[in-house]
């Protein structure tokens, strides 16, 4: 079986940008790997970089004159104390600057044209999650979110005014579930992966597993990046969540040649109702059949995926579907279906032309709608039998034995049964007209 990988979002770098690109003339290096520029603070000209480690890091910066002086504050600019450097050519250079400081270089007197630069050692700050497990105080059927002990220091930089701002983490959750299969109708197990921002636990996902499944917990992002990143496991989790598709088919319904609404149904209509869940989790299956005027009483109540009912009678019908998980923690009642089954109509010509205008009122036949059952008869002015049918749809073409009967008038016995559920008859006269000049007849 192919198991299908769904990425809604996974680790993505658009914004950030390697140290080897500098926001003005400066450039960070060292580190067990370069530098990662995580925060471009446009507002306050400041960037954030992580490095792995403070062994051989630098900052330098490049400008055409050669009077600039680094500074370096902690808590904000104006409390900033100058800082030694490294002068190589045009070149200056912060060798072995302190992690959790911001630097700068001012060219003269004005600090308007000042960039900032913040450093923090990630090596200092790694990800410490425990007791990995799902929330308790979320509804399973509707979301996934974790839950656990977070011991992971918060990435913080202090803006040149002071101002303390955290850097987002990203963490990657994995597990299996099921998605439906609009082409082929069938849901099929897929792996899903998607990015959590900031604390785990603060997220809530909107597609709760819908298999039985290990979760796992992957990050973050910026250990990725440095090749440090751990895992953490629910090692089984069981999928109460459910996802229905609901479908109808009409297999059966009498046909009319009275006009009407493209939302009438015509009785006698047999439909099968059909459900899909992602079992095994879904295991209950429970149609039911209601009319309008009785909502609380069901006219019958089936517990399996599939049900096929005849509708005969006139009204208006809801048909509804629960499918609930084995734990019953769970419910679906999102799919009900309106049904109305219109009244029965049956009209009866008193005359045609049979041979006169070929298409055109030429035999004779009942105009019809929602007839549940239907028997008539043709007789003779003497009562002998001339013509029977079972099918409104069909009629009379006015022969008897293979040849067309005189003009004159006829009688017609109608029985049928509408969807009021009563047996109704019709009889009367039925006239035969016919040109004179028509030969080939019979007398019965």
């Amino acid at each position: 079986m192919q198991v299908k990988k769904i990425r809604k979002s996974g680790w993505i770098f658009v914004g950030w940008l390697w140290a080897s690109v500098a926001l003005a003339q400066y450039q960070v290096s060292g580190g067990a790997k370069p530098p990662l520029l995580v925060a471009d603070n446009t507002p306050h000209r400041i960037q954030v970089y992580l490095v792995y480690g403070m062994e051989q890091v630098s900052i330098s910066y490049t400008s055409p004159s050669s009077s600039h002086q680094w500074y370096r504050y902690r808590t904000k600019a104006l409390e900033a104390e100058p800082v030694s450097s490294e002068q190589q050519g045009s070149t200056s250079v912060v060798n072995n600057p302190v992690e959790g400081y911001g630097y700068f270089v001012m060219e003269g007197d004005n600090p308007a044209t000042s960039h900032f630069i913040w450093l923090i050692d990630y090596s200092n700050y790694p990800v410490d999650i425990q007791n990995l497990r799902v929330a308790e105080n979320a509804d399973p059927c509707l979301v996934l979110r974790l839950d656990g002990t977070n011991l992971t220091a918060p990435l913080v930089y202090r803006t040149p005014i002071g101002d303390e701002t955290a850097i987002n983490r990203q963490y990657e959750i994995s597990y299996m579930t099921q998605a439906w299969q609009a082409s082929s109708k069938l849901f099929a197990p897929v792996l899903k992966i998607d990015t959590l921002q900031g604390n785990p636990f603060n997220v809530s996902l909107n597609d709760p597993p819908l298999y039985d499944t290990e979760i796992q917990l992957t990050g973050d992002l910026f250990a990725r990046y440095f090749g440090t990143e751990k895992t953490f496991s629910i090692d089984f989790y069981q999928a109460v969540a459910i996802e229905v598709h609901a479908d109808t088919l009409l297999l059966s319904s009498s046909t009319t040649n009275i006009s009407g609404s493209e939302n009438e149904i015509l009785a006698p209509a047999n439909i099968r109702f059909t459900a899909q869940a992602n079992t095994p989790v879904a295991s209950l299956f429970i149609w039911q059949v209601f009319r309008a005027d009785a909502p609380d009483k069901p006219l019958v109540r089936l517990t399996e995926p599939e049900m096929e009912y005849m509708f005969d009678r006139v009204g208006e019908y809801t048909v509804k579907l629960e499918v609930s998980d084995r734990s019953g923690m769970c419910t679906n009642t999102e799919n009900s279906y309106n049904i109305n089954i219109t009244e029965t109509e049956l009209l009866v010509p008193n005359a045609f032309t049979p041979e006169g205008s070929p298409g055109v009122n030429d035999e004779f036949r009942v105009a019809y709608k929602s007839v549940v059952r239907f028997q008539g008869w043709i007789f003779n002015r003497w009562g002998a039998e001339l013509f029977r049918w079972s099918d409104p749809a069909r009629g009379w073409d006015g022969k008897y034995r293979g040849k067309y009967v005189p003009a004159g008038a006829y009688f017609y016995v109608i029985e049928y049964t509408g969807t009021d559920g009563k047996a109704r008859k019709k009889s009367g006269d039925v006239n035969v007209i016919r040109s004179t000049k028509i030969q080939n007849k019979t007398t019965p």
